[in-house]
């Protein structure tokens, strides 16, 4: 296993996870000051084709997961569905994205853990 110290965005993580074919795991550890002290606050999970397949952030100085989020893509590389967990690790809430023949996310919609539509985002794109 290959360890690195790199600060990297999101679209860099990626396409470092596609450049290498393998599963990218970037913790992000908070600090103090004199360095003496430090706790895991977030993970996010890569697989091998660069897609953020799962993410998870950290409470109470990195002792208590806060919540978890597991991501699900189409073929086409499109999130198609976001099942958020709790601190608990039981699901929350649960988002499903639709797409048009272009491939641009039209809506969001929101279900409960019990799996009711409780409201759905449309989005609208508008160029100048």
């Amino acid at each position: 296993m290959l360890t690195t110290t790199v600060t990297a965005n999101e679209p860099e993580r990626a396409a470092m996870a596609r450049s290498h074919g393998k599963r990218l795991t970037v913790k992000e550890w908070k600090t103090t000051p004199d360095g003496r002290n430090k706790w895991i606050d977030h993970i996010e999970v890569y697989n091998a084709q660069g897609l953020l397949v799962e993410e998870i952030e950290y409470s109470d100085f990195g002792r208590h997961q806060a919540w978890r989020s597991e991501y699900t893509y189409n073929s086409k590389g499109e999130l198609v569905q976001e099942v958020v967990y709790n601190e608990r690790n039981k699901i929350d809430k649960v988002r499903k994205f639709e797409y048009d023949a272009d491939g641009v996310c039209t809506r969001r919609l929101n279900y409960n853990a019990n799996g009711t539509l409780n409201s759905y985002r449309q989005f609208e794109y508008t160029y100048e």
